[in-house]
């Protein structure tokens, strides 16, 4: 177990009340639990750990039917793997598309931001542990 470390923390009178909501809400015990995970929620989501680090990814994008999608070469990401790759319509006009990638953190960010880019495409990359990560932000040992 990690050492506990102390420390005071300032905000203004409605962003604790909405802290306390989000604690009743979510179910975490205090505000310290609250405040950890959306710490560990952060550097998940960053994907900013350390240095080459490995995570795993969900690029979402959405653009009308008919856009040509310009193809970003994964050639000079060594470490990317593309897992999975999905497309459906949303409806006539709109597609989505899917795609389940895992690497380093900073090729992933880098490669995610050419495809999401694009002119007439909105997209998001979403970051999530892997094994590695998710052992040094939970304090489970190996």
């Amino acid at each position: 177990m990690s050492e506990i470390v102390r420390f005071g923390v300032s905000m203004e009178k409605p962003l604790v009340e909405m802290l306390d909501r989000l604690t009743l809400v979510e179910g975490y015990s205090n505000r310290s639990e609250t405040i950890r995970s959306l710490v560990r929620q952060e550097v998940i989501r960053s994907g900013r750990g350390k240095d080459g680090q490995e995570v795993a990814g969900v690029v979402t994008l959405v653009y009308r039917y008919g856009t040509r999608l310009r193809r970003v070469s994964t050639a000079e990401y060594r470490s990317l793997r593309i897992a999975a790759n999905m497309q459906l319509h949303l409806d006539d006009e709109i597609c989505l598309k899917v795609l389940i990638l895992s690497g380093d953190s900073s090729e992933l960010h880098a490669w995610a931001s050419n495809l999401i880019g694009q002119r007439g495409v909105v997209g998001k990359l979403s970051i999530t542990a892997t094994e590695d990560l998710y052992r040094e932000l939970s304090g489970v040992s190996q």
